[in-house]
């Protein structure tokens, strides 16, 4: 059996400049690693200075887009003040992807902030969302003509809740009220930030959205007389779908960008939950302990049908040990992928999370999600064998199975 996919759809992978760059020491993560004693990220992966080698694999691999970010920290070191080399960095960046004939989709937030920045308040203050409007428009001017998908945040109720709720991530804060804050302050800046892009493009070509996680809920077996089933259903509400229809009600989203990873099962603490902690399921797990379910991102993207957008997904990937598993897993979501758009969905694209092995947050190095594995001795990189099955897929636009 063989699925076609449209001729114009997008192949990729995914980047973020803290995970891959290396020398971010302007963002607040590079403060919180020496706070929690926590791996640092230091030179990670020297994409910053190895882009060209990295895009130069990519395009072997057949790639036509790469999803990447800016840091905000490197362009505006402090309130108010451009670091034009750095700006003049990510130009010769773009350049080289278009180079390549490689379209850039381009997240402007993936998780960080200028330390600046989180000293002043960070997202718990509304007035300091004039700084990132500030950043969003010199960037947007810089790159109108080279750049024409745009994700402003990259997974912001990760962010809080990491960094608001869990308190595993910065700031470390463990309040539903600052949660609410955040989430209030971060939606009213990606609508502005959405306003000032089209402002600056007036009538050029541009897409903008968000990146949105998504996750497949269900409830933990063990009896719990409904409790665990009404947990999930509320994490589901909550994570799933609260923010991408109160975008989509103010018509600030002009595609849906969507990550998935995986199935969590949810057993009651309050109301809310939390993920189910007991070994009761027999489905396989990944390196990171994940439950993989590529069903569930075929009923994400039916449920997705009801907002009549295009949909990209902007990440979706694993980290494994054995070349076999990666195999499984891309191929299982590519079919998934097909599935929906046999039912009507208006898929657009596929990203892999991730080009090349990098630094994974609280999990540092050691999760390997790369197309492209990393010696971090030498910073050799080698294509891993999955990567040129996904490659064939990539220039046939046809899936074998």
């Amino acid at each position: 059996m063989q699925i076609q996919f449209p001729q114009s759809f997008f192949w990729g992978a995914a980047l973020s400049s803290y995970q891959s760059e290396g020398g971010n020491f302007n963002s607040d993560w590079a403060i919180w690693e020496k706070e929690k004693n926590l791996q640092p990220a230091k030179l990670a992966s020297d994409h910053y200075s190895r882009f060209r080698e990295d895009f130069r694999l990519a395009s072997q691999l057949r790639l036509n887009c790469l999803r990447l970010s800016f840091e905000w920290a490197r362009i505006y070191p402090s309130r108010g003040v451009v670091a034009e080399e750095e700006l003049a960095h990510y130009k010769e960046v773009i350049d080289a992807l278009l180079a390549l004939g490689i379209r850039p989709l381009v997240s402007l937030h993936h998780f960080t902030n200028p330390i600046w920045f989180a000293k002043s308040g960070g997202w718990l203050k509304s007035s300091n969302i004039d700084s990132f409007l500030e950043y969003v428009s010199k960037v947007s001017s810089a790159f109108k003509d080279k750049i024409e998908y745009w994700l402003v945040f990259n997974e912001p109720l990760v962010y809080i809740y990491n960094g608001f709720l869990r308190g595993n991530w910065p700031p470390g804060e463990h309040s539903l009220s600052s949660a609410n804050k955040v989430l209030d302050n971060i939606t009213a800046c990606y609508e502005a930030a959405y306003q000032e892009i089209k402002r600056v493009y007036g009538s050029c070509p541009s897409k903008v959205s968000f990146s949105k996680h998504l996750r497949s809920f269900y409830p933990c077996p063990r009896f719990s007389f409904g409790l665990n089933r009404a947990s999930a259903s509320l994490r589901d509400r909550i994570f799933n779908n609260s923010l991408l229809e109160r975008i989509a009600r103010s018509q600030c989203m002009d595609f849906i960008a969507i990550n998935y990873y995986c199935k969590e099962y949810v057993q009651f603490a309050g109301p809310l939950g939390k993920e189910c902690e007991h070994n009761y399921h027999q489905e396989r797990r990944n390196y990171m302990g994940w439950y993989v379910y590529p069903q569930g991102l075929y009923e994400l993207l039916l449920r997705l049908k009801k907002f009549n957008l295009p949909i990209i997904i902007t990440e979706n990937g694993t980290a494994e040990e054995k070349n076999s598993d990666y195999k499984e897993y891309l191929f299982t979501h590519l079919k998934s992928i097909g599935r929906a758009i046999s039912a009507g969905v208006d898929v657009r694209g596929y990203i892999w999370w991730s080009l090349i092995d990098n630094f994974e947050w609280d999990k540092g190095f050691s999760p390997r999600f790369g197309l492209i594995g990393i010696d971090y001795t030498t910073l050799e990189r080698s294509i891993r064998p999955f990567a040129l099955e996904y490659a064939e897929v990539a220039s046939s636009n046809k899936l074998e199975i």
